[in-house]
């Protein structure tokens, strides 16, 4: 335990449809990444661009999982 205390856990109560459009977002924006990776020269600013690559897959996969949370919380 910090000496600060244990940190409060932030919960976010999604509707299905803000989380749908938040997952397909995040979708489109790692794609976009995806293919700057592809574009990009060697020496132009490429580890910005891997930087955001990977950014934008995190942010994905964690919107996938809580989009499978929800879901099955709804359904439970």
């Amino acid at each position: 335990m910090s000496r600060w205390g244990k940190k409060e856990r932030v919960v976010i109560d999604w509707d299905a449809e803000s989380l749908d459009v938040a997952v397909n977002q995040a979708r489109e924006d790692w794609q976009h990444a995806r293919h700057l990776v592809e574009i990009s020269e060697p020496d132009g600013g490429l580890e910005d661009i891997i930087y955001y690559l990977h950014v934008t897959e995190k942010r994905y996969m964690y919107l996938l999982a809580q989009a499978k949370r929800e879901r099955h919380r709804k359904h439970a």
